[in-house]
């Protein structure tokens, strides 16, 4: 019976269960774990469960590398997936912006052509490419962008409600706010201001529209988020509208009511790794996690971090390894109605294989990347090489 062996690794199976070092995996020719045993010394090789990502957004700097270079989504896409798959993520929810703000480099217009190129590119790519709508609720034209990007793809996952405006900015403070948009954006101070004050009219229509968005939502069965609320009583009103994950909380209150009402609490794991928000004050990761108020991390802006946090939190006493994993892979894939993303004898597996340089933290290269059993991305290492049975 054909068969594979990948030795020589440490595997982090999920779930709380122990770390196993220097052990050997033998999969069937369906990529079935049938044995974890011993094997030879790991060397830095790890087997996680791969990732999944609920909240990857940065299509919008990687479509346009120079200021004069607009590049298309489907370049784009392909292009990615090869850096999400060598970072260790079996499935990304790419956020798809349900908005119009020239400033910020967003064309509404994108949404369905994102949608659709997603649609399209799906079957052949290393991940399981899904779709997060972010929705400003602020927008005249997000509904209507909304209804375009579910007609145009299947593969909405988790819907988001975002309210651009001075009270529920994700910094304190507006002079902090400028600042930091100012520069991110490239624009003025005075042009990020603009797009975070909002009429009275406009204002007057977002709590309709969150009720429409909440409502559609809940009717299609897509998993709802709310995003970057700052106090218990944002976390009631997403929570009564049909919200049961709570996206970047901006404070520890707001994360403790969250995890009262039993929403899932999602986090960046950029923070958990920087040791740090890009939002002086915000709440950080590792201190939510350490808690037992944070149960999900995403890579939010950079890939590579989302397999790099669970060892950054164990490393500085957050969580152990063995249930910090769980953080990027069987708490999400729960968030989504998947399955559990472990490595156990008897399900197919779904996993990164990764060498980690102990003495450079964070540097982690993807060896492998194995979908329900199928080897999706592989490339050989020095001093490794995935054997085969005849």
């Amino acid at each position: 019976m054909a068969q594979t062996v990948i030795d020589g690794v440490t595997v982090v199976p999920g779930g709380g269960k122990p770390v196993i070092a220097d052990a050997a995996v033998v999969l069937d020719r369906h990529g079935t774990i049938l044995e974890i045993g011993d094997g030879a010394p790991s060397d830095g090789l790890f087997l996680v469960p791969a990732g999944v990502d609920l909240h990857l957004d940065n299509l919008v700097q990687r479509r346009n590398p120079r200021a004069t270079v607009a590049l298309d989504h489907e370049s784009v896409l392909t292009v990615l997936d090869a850096e999400c798959a060598a970072a260790g993520i079996a499935t990304v929810c790419v956020a798809v912006r349900c908005e119009h703000s020239p400033r910020k480099g967003i064309d509404i217009a994108d949404a369905a052509v994102l949608a659709a190129a997603v649609e399209k590119l799906a079957p052949d790519l290393c991940c399981d490419w899904r779709i997060h709508a972010r929705v400003e609720l602020t927008d005249d034209g997000a509904l209507d962008a909304l209804q375009t990007v579910l007609a145009a793809s299947s593969r909405v996952a988790l819907i988001s409600m975002i309210e651009t405006t001075v009270a529920r900015s994700r910094f304190s403070s507006l002079a902090e706010t400028r600042r930091f948009y100012a520069q991110d954006w490239g624009i003025t101070e005075a042009e990020v201001e603009e797009v975070f004050r909002v009429d009275a009219t406009r204002l007057g229509l977002v709590d309709d529209r969150r009720k429409q968005v909440a409502a559609l939502a809940v009717q299609r069965g897509i998993a709802l988020a709310s995003h970057d609320d700052r106090t218990p009583e944002h976390i009631d009103e997403a929570f009564d509208f049909g919200a049961r994950v709570a996206e970047f909380p901006l404070t520890m209150a707001a994360a403790r009511r969250a995890h009262e009402r039993g929403m899932h609490v999602v986090l960046g794991a950029p923070n958990a790794l920087r040791g740090r928000s890009t939002s002086s004050g915000n709440v950080l990761a590792a201190d939510a996690v350490a808690a037992g108020l944070c149960d999900v991390l995403c890579s939010d802006y950079l890939p590579s971090s989302l397999q790099s946090a669970p060892h950054a939190l164990a490393g500085d006493g957050s969580t152990p390894l063995s249930t910090g994993i769980d953080l990027i892979a069987s708490n999400p894939a729960g968030v989504l109605g998947l399955g559990e993303v472990r490595i156990e004898v008897g399900r197919p597996l779904t996993a990164s294989l990764r060498r980690i340089r102990s003495n450079a933290a964070g540097a982690h290269v993807g060896v492998a990347l194995w979908r329900d059993g199928r080897l999706v991305f592989g490339r050989e290492s020095s001093g490794f090489a995935i054997a085969h049975r005849g």
